[in-house]
């Protein structure tokens, strides 16, 4: 379970979970399914891990928002003009979900709160390819990536990569990260 840690801010302690004051988070979840519904039916919580790191390639921006165990969930931001390439994330299985942005996912003016299904992809199986398609949003989009690392330990999945890259600034992030 997560514990309701504290944290200091001008002299007042705040509790780190006092936005999700009822959220119960279990020991471990038996599939990538049951975790995704059980994040969407707990209010998609924000819980951003005191490790999280900010992850840039040349097609997005990405930082861990939830993570338990094996089980995490990323904030893409999709930059304008950018298409996702072809490409695969080895030892973790992935569901996407398109949150806004763009014009994407919903009517224009819909209120945020809408019960659409916000664009919820299939699960992308351990190796399986996925992007590649045109995207046609000039403007970039927001989505969510939530994952399930079947092998190591959890940081992004832009760096446990197969295919084609976004570019120069993933090559030299999948390098380093190599390096590491």
């Amino acid at each position: 379970m997560i514990e309701n840690a504290n944290s200091a801010v001008k002299g007042k302690t705040y509790p780190v979970l006092s936005q999700h004051p009822t959220l119960r988070v279990p020991d471990d979840w038996d599939s990538l399914d049951a975790f995704v519904e059980w994040y969407v039916k707990n209010g998609k919580p924000m819980l951003v891990p005191w490790d999280a790191q900010v992850t840039r390639t040349d097609d997005a921006t990405a930082t861990t928002i939830f993570r338990h165990g094996q089980f995490q969930v990323e904030l893409y931001i999709i930059h304008p003009g950018y298409d996702i390439p072809l490409h695969a994330h080895p030892g973790m299985e992935v569901v996407t979900m398109t949150i806004g942005g763009g014009g994407v996912c919903g009517p224009a003016r819909a209120p945020w709160n809408t019960s659409t299904n916000y664009g919820v992809t299939s699960k992308v199986a351990d190796g399986e390819f996925h992007g590649g398609k045109p995207t046609s949003h000039g403007t970039g989009f927001v989505i969510l990536s939530l994952e399930r690392w079947l092998t190591g330990t959890p940081t992004s999945a832009a760096l446990r990569w197969k295919g084609t890259t976004a570019g120069p600034i993933h090559d030299a992030l999948l390098e380093e990260h190599l390096r590491a």
